[in-house]
């Protein structure tokens, strides 16, 4: 018995460190790197052998500067195309994305886009391990795949290559066709019908770490985030979306201080509440317009350091952008064409329809649960209904909360499926388009409850009860949903299938034919072309599963892909229109935003450095369409205080016999007086800082003048040779 005892612990303590190792995300940390790439594309398990040979010859044939290594997945049975291209294609790839690298001193300094045939002006472009950030030269590696096009009509399980199609339409090869730009629809699709796993770019160990240890630990709370460090490492738009995080919440610290003093003399006497009420408002709109105006400023501050203030508006095709396929009277190449009037018919007979729906059901279901919880606290007022320990009386809060957690998965869904549909060629329409559905949405489910409590029912012990759910345990619940209960999902997950991948093993052994094949291409084109391309380790040949390792990019496969900022986006937007509308009747609205916002920042960057894939880099000047719809929620927040001044009865305390009209009157005169003063504000101030200007024009002065003394030197040297 005691035996039996021992063995059952031991076994148990075996299966606990596993899951502890992947939880505590061991596993990754001591994960194998022995591969050198940018990109890694993976088929599926139950992909046909012929499909992964036909890309591996079709790699190689359209671009021969391709890197490739190519490794079998054990915990997955999946194979991994390990994909990187030599530096001089990477700096041709440079080029084709217009990329701003730095001017030697000499020719003026600062930053120019790049330009492949001027390689003797950019500094430190010799040096190949710099010269790129690793998200660069993914973003490079990731548009020179979908750059491949075919150059002659192929046939392939029935479906027919034609000359300058791109290499991604032919990824959807079994049950249906597409016709589409570049390799990117292929991808979307590929992976919507399994036939690409997926495509991610890889981390860089070292890095990563770095940025664990300065940014996402606890310890780190109090301390400035390292920026400059996001931005090397995930692109501008993740590194400027963390900075306005940041200005956001050190901006709170003002409305948190004033509204901490207001609730702590509130209540003292009718008088003084009301002006507390109107100092309140008055300063909540001072505050809102100057931090956007403010904002605006480091924005462009920001966007000049990181060389995106002056970046162009022309964007390529989206991934999923679809399409007829016509010659572009400017390139002469095959591009979608997508007709407006079918954007249109979808956006007036499907978008809005839906859209309005949505609506009105969390419109409908928000008041019912609000007049069920009004009809319960009659009952219970009444002796008709049992309290069971307050029980009765929070069924309907909690009914509310799960309704709108529902509704709030469902418009997310719902939006992002519809923009999708609208099918929008630009990435800034696109993102314009989700933002404005999604706030759409976001609003009635938001605000809705409360305003009706607010204007309908005049309950306001039970607004301040609502309030309070929503600034500490709903904020506190997203918190542990979003990074918490991901993060032991995913690496739970991981532990299990790494305890099951040893069934691999046997279907490892019976792609032996697959492996040699893949092998023999590769020496095939080593000795042909006479260019270095990675194969097979020795080891992965004849593999022993016991001594197989397990790999950083095999972990990385297995972690949910990183999606975007919208919803994060979202939450901040959210959150400040609760804080310009309702911190009159909640003063302490800001304080928890604040104390909210400190964790905020460190649990979105757990999220992404512990949690999700790398996600490629974007590179953006602004945050977007948010700014504008925070610009027109200070509109709304004026006429919303104003109409509280009026149903609270403000005014006519503060202004005894004041007749209703003359009332109505000067709330609207105050109102427009307040948004004129607003709008002078943000017009009359600058959104570029005076010295932002300033070094644009020293650094163009520098660049002409390094350009004269270049053309002069041409001519000396000219007249020189013609002399001799």
């Amino acid at each position: 018995m005691s035996d039996q005892l021992t063995h059952v612990k031991s076994v148990f303590h075996k299966r606990f460190a596993h899951l502890s190792s992947a939880i505590t995300n061991r596993l990754w940390l001591n994960a194998h790197t022995n591969y050198d790439c940018d990109v890694l594309l993976t088929f599926p398990a139950r992909v046909d052998d012929n499909v992964i040979v036909w890309f591996l010859e079709k790699f190689l044939q359209l671009e021969p500067d391709v890197r490739i290594s190519i490794k079998y997945h054990f915990t997955t049975g999946v194979y991994g195309f390990y994909l990187t291209f030599t530096y001089e294609r990477i700096l041709k790839g440079a080029d084709a994305l217009q990329l701003e690298k730095p001017i030697k001193q000499e020719f003026g300094g600062g930053y120019q886009i790049f330009l492949f045939d001027e390689l003797e002006f950019y500094q430190g472009v010799e040096d190949e391990d710099k010269f790129f950030s690793t998200q660069e030269r993914q973003s490079i590696v990731l548009h020179l795949l979908y750059s491949m096009r075919m150059n002659e009509t192929q046939l392939l399980n029935g479906i027919k290559f034609k000359v300058d199609q791109s290499l991604s339409k032919h990824l959807c090869f079994y049950e249906f066709q597409l016709i589409t730009l570049g390799m990117r629809y292929l991808v979307q699709r590929g992976l919507e019908k399994n036939v690409i796993r997926q495509i991610i770019p890889l981390h860089n160990k070292a890095q990563l770490n770095h940025l664990r240890e300065t940014w996402v630990w606890p310890k780190n709370v109090f301390k400035p985030q390292p920026i400059e460090d996001i931005r090397q490492y995930f692109g501008v738009k993740i590194a400027l979306y963390f900075c306005w995080l940041s200005f956001y919440t050190k901006a709170l610290c003002l409305p948190a201080a004033y509204g901490v003093y207001i609730w702590y003399h509130t209540g003292q006497s009718q008088e003084l509440d009301d002006k507390l009420f109107v100092i309140n408002s008055f300063l909540n709109i001072i505050w809102a317009t100057g931090f956007l105006i403010f904002w605006r400023r480091r924005q462009a501050e920001l966007a000049y350091k990181w060389n995106t203030l002056d970046m162009e508006q022309l964007e390529e095709t989206r991934a999923t952008y679809k399409g007829e396929l016509r010659r572009s009277p400017v390139t002469d190449k095959y591009e979608p064409y997508y007709p407006v009037w079918k954007r249109v018919a979808f956006r007036c007979l499907v978008t809005i329809p839906l859209l309005m729906i949505n609506l009105v059901l969390v419109s409908i279901s928000i008041v019912l649960i609000i007049r069920f919880q009004s009809w319960i606290d009659r009952q219970l007022k009444a002796g008709r209904l049992p309290s069971l320990m307050s029980l009765t009386e929070l069924f309907p809060k909690i009914l509310l909360a799960l309704v709108t957690t529902i509704f709030d998965d469902v418009y997310k869904r719902v939006c992002r499926w519809l923009t999708d549909k609208e099918n929008y060629r630009e990435q800034r329409v696109h993102d314009n388009q989700m933002i404005a559905k999604m706030f759409a949405c976001a609003s009635i489910n938001s605000y809705l409850g409360v305003f009706y409590i607010a204007f309908f029912t005049h309950k306001y012990i039970r607004l301040s009860d609502q309030l309070i759910t929503i600034f500490v345990i709903k904020q506190f619940w997203d918190h542990v949903k979003e990074a918490i209960i991901p993060y032991i999902v995913s690496n739970t997950r991981l532990s299990v299938l790494i305890q099951m991948s040893k069934k691999e093993h046997d279907r490892y052994t019976e792609r032996e034919e697959l492996n040699n094949h893949l092998k023999r291409i590769l020496d095939q084109w080593n000795t042909s072309k006479q260019t270095k391309v990675i194969a097979f380790n020795p080891c992965d040949s004849l593999p022993s599963f016991e001594t197989l390792s397990l790999s950083q990019a095999e972990i990385e496969c297995l972690q949910p892909k990183w999606q975007d900022l919208y919803e994060d986006s979202l939450e901040l937007v959210v959150q400040f229109g609760y804080i310009i509308f309702l911190s009159t009747l909640f003063p302490l609205a800001a304080f928890f935003s604040l104390l909210n916002n400190i964790l905020e920042i460190r649990t979105d960057a757990f999220k992404l450095c512990m949690i999700y894939q790398r996600p490629f880099s974007q590179r953006v000047k602004d945050i977007g369409h948010w700014q504008k719809i925070m610009e027109y929620m200070i509109v709304a927040a004026i006429i919303i205080n104003c109409i509280f001044c009026s149903i609270r009865g403000v005014f006519r305390r503060m202004v005894p016999g004041l007749p209703f009209a003359a009332e109505i009157f000067l709330l609207v005169c105050i109102e427009h007086l307040l948004v004129l003063f607003c709008k002078t504000i943000r017009s009359n101030i600058e959104s570029v800082p005076y010295w932002v200007r300033v070094e644009k024009a020293k650094m163009e002065y520098r660049r002409r003048e390094a350009l004269k003394k270049l053309e002069c030197d041409a001519l000396h040297n000219q007249s020189h040779g013609n002399d001799e």
